[in-house]
């Protein structure tokens, strides 16, 4: 129920996914194994809306239906819940994160992957790589 906590045992668990994959890796380069291996996975099981309010206007939010989609309702006619809101998006620390005129900080955008090696470039994510015309039969043959 400790979200501090909760982020460092997260930390701990992607390093030893890391350290295990690496391993993996490494076995698999060096002695050439066709084994499948077996990856690391993580199962995070959380309250849903864990980390956002608790209760808006008397009614349950984190780990009920409220959770989704819009968690705190009327937000630009209800100032109370505009506070909410407000409370909870600081609670991230945006000016962590961004500078004065909301770009991302420089030394954040450093240590982002580039090119072929973000996330959204992997071919199994990112179908215009792989893509290929679709094999369409004449309809009028059916």
């Amino acid at each position: 129920d400790d979200p501090q906590l909760m982020h460092k045992q997260m930390a701990q668990t992607v390093e030893q996914c890391i350290q295990d994959i690496h391993s993996i890796q490494r076995k698999a380069r060096s002695d050439g194994s066709p084994e499948r291996p077996r990856w690391p996975m993580i199962i995070l099981r959380t309250p849903k809306g864990w980390t956002g309010p608790k209760e808006v206007g008397g009614h349950k939010v984190e780990g009920s239906w409220r959770a989704h989609q819009v968690p705190v309702p009327e937000v630009q006619t209800n100032p109370d819940h505009a506070r909410i809101v407000e409370q909870w998006m600081r609670s991230y620390k945006p000016e962590e994160l961004f500078d004065e005129n909301g770009t991302l900080r420089p030394e954040l955008k450093e240590i982002a992957p580039r090119n072929g090696l973000r996330m959204s470039a992997n071919p199994h994510a990112n179908g215009g790589r792989l893509r290929q015309p679709l094999a369409m039969p004449d309809f009028r043959d059916y």
